[in-house]
């Protein structure tokens, strides 16, 4: 047994101490342990000593160059070899915690449903391929519900429109996308390269809720072209402009980003002109630092979306 003293001790023993220690006990010499380890044979010899004076026993008896175990050495034998694999245990974990690939890491993603079809399970797909340990947890929500949980911490990462609503959030922009006019593909307006807010005079329109910032900013656009909307269904969320667009119902004004994320839909989309412009990015808790496996999912995540987005 280990006394209060012993193991004050061992709380100062260097971890190579104990691997030396081990490879003597299971290759017999310190030779075959020296060769084992790629080191000396009196570096050996002087790790024992060094672990035989911290503990204040004596481990090995010398006769004639041999090591010959004593009693106490094994008795100590079973607590020291296991000393020295919870010590590989932490090295293997900090290792993957520093690659940002650990069954120990749940990265926890918040984004708004409407990337949640196809544009997040592919970037998921890939991240998850090379982080093959890591567990990821995925919130969905409007932007000011992913802001409180990053405030929370209940998400490490959040996909939000900028500017951001709440203190204390730290944002890395990734994209500008601009708006663009969703139709059915049967459509005459596919046929223009642009579309105008006169091309869209007399049509039936399918506009995100009033309260929304981009619909702000849609109204003053038919305002300075002389002309009032016609809406005919007002949505609360881009999966739900573009799917009632497929039915017929319209046509939809929203940021090209999210709508590719319908491109398996029968819709055809065109930019707008004069350019709306969206910015979005990740956002993360400023009090909280960002994890390996964080910055790597974002890293991922901000050149895929950005590829969308490319001509």
């Amino acid at each position: 047994m280990l006394d209060a003293h012993t193991f004050g001790s061992l709380d100062t023993m260097q971890l190579n101490q104990l691997e030396t220690f081990r490879a003597v006990v299971e290759n017999g010499s310190t030779q075959a342990a020296a060769a084992l380890l790629g080191i000396t044979q009196s570096a050996v010899s002087r790790r024992i000593s060094q672990l035989e004076q911290e503990l204040g026993i004596d481990l090995f008896l010398r006769d004639k160059g041999r090591l010959v175990a004593t009693r106490e050495c094994r008795l100590l034998q079973g607590q020291i070899f296991g000393m020295v694999d919870r010590g590989a245990q932490l090295g293997a974990l900090a290792r993957d915690l520093r690659l940002g690939n650990s069954a120990a890491i749940t990265l926890r993603v918040a984004v708004p449903g409407s990337l949640t079809l196809s544009i997040l399970p592919g970037i998921l797909r890939d991240f998850l391929a090379e982080n093959d340990k890591v567990q990821v947890e995925l919130h969905t929500g409007p932007y000011d519900t992913i802001e409180r949980m990053l405030m929370d911490e209940r998400a490490e990462v959040g996909f939000l429109r900028v500017p951001v609503q709440r203190a204390g959030l730290k944002v890395m922009p990734v994209i500008e996308a601009h708006t663009v006019c969703v139709m059915p593909d049967n459509h005459p307006l596919t046929a223009r390269d642009h579309i105008s807010m006169v091309d869209l005079r007399g049509e039936p329109l399918i506009l995100l809720g009033r309260m929304r910032a981009p619909r702000r900013e849609l109204d003053e656009a038919f305002w300075n072209a002389g002309l009032a909307p016609q809406v005919r269904v007002e949505a609360h969320s881009v999966m739900s402009a573009c799917s009632l667009v497929a039915a017929g119902l319209g046509v939809t004004l929203v940021n090209e980003l999210m709508a590719h994320d319908y491109d398996h839909l029968p819709i055809t989309y065109r930019p707008i002109s004069p350019a709306l412009s969206h910015r979005f990015a990740f956002a993360v808790s400023a009090e909280a630092p960002l994890s390996q496996a964080a910055r790597g999912f974002v890293e991922m995540a901000t050149g895929r979306l950005q590829s969308l987005l490319t001509p």
